[in-house]
């Protein structure tokens, strides 16, 4: 049985941000790497739809003018971990007028390049969202509740959930599998995305929400 009203929005979950080689690591941040692991990997065997940003950045972007270069396109940093992908991906770049799958169910994961902060910058981000949508591809019993996790949280992580919440879509937050880059900052903008209707659950809450997976606790 496929689950038919959760979608994982997994944030720039990437070699650059995670690990503390990167070009703008994440203080930290490979700390909720076990929990980003056993969502994906319940996503597999669940059916779930995997969606994942992911910089992708020229080196004459403005964003790199306030930050160290960092996700250069092509680049080792930019890719996303191993345990943040799925096997059959659709990447999606930050163009007009790419024709993304009528089908979507061909594919366990779709990736939304981008080069700035805000995913819904790429002009293709709305589109798949319309697709999303009940009697889309795939096809949802409800309206799905987005299941938000990666880093930063006070940057991507707040774009995205903001972005779905202004778009009038479900989101729950996975407070244990996010990572700010200054603690306080971003716990003061976790509690201003709950004001805003998102609900705050943890790893093991977004898993139940998808029925019994045979993943292992962290």
């Amino acid at each position: 049985m496929v689950a038919r009203n959760a979608i994982y929005w997994e944030v720039d979950v990437q070699i650059d941000f995670m690990l503390p080689h990167g070009k703008l690591y994440v203080s930290e941040a490979e700390k909720i790497i076990p929990k980003l692991d056993r969502l994906v990997e319940a996503a597999r065997q669940r059916g779930v739809l995997l969606v994942s940003s992911a910089d992708a950045h020229n080196a004459d972007d403005p964003e790199l003018r306030e930050w160290p270069p960092h996700c250069l396109k092509g680049s080792p940093g930019a890719e996303l971990l191993s345990e943040a992908r799925a096997p059959s991906r659709l990447v999606i770049p930050n163009e007009k007028e790419f024709l993304i799958p009528r089908d979507l169910t061909a594919y366990q994961q779709v990736t939304l390049l981008k080069n700035t902060l805000d995913v819904f910058d790429n002009p293709n981000t709305d589109v798949l969202l319309a697709k999303l949508n009940p009697g889309g591809a795939p096809a949802f019993d409800l309206e799905p509740e987005f299941v938000v996790f990666g880093v930063a949280t006070e940057y991507c992580v707040r774009c995205t959930a903001a972005g779905l919440l202004r778009r009038n879509r479900r989101v729950a937050i996975v407070t244990d599998a996010i990572q700010a880059l200054d603690p306080e900052k971003g716990r003061v903008i976790i509690e201003e995305l709950q004001s805003r209707g998102a609900r705050l659950i943890s790893t093991d809450q977004a898993l139940s929400l998808i029925g019994p997976t045979n993943v292992s606790p962290a």
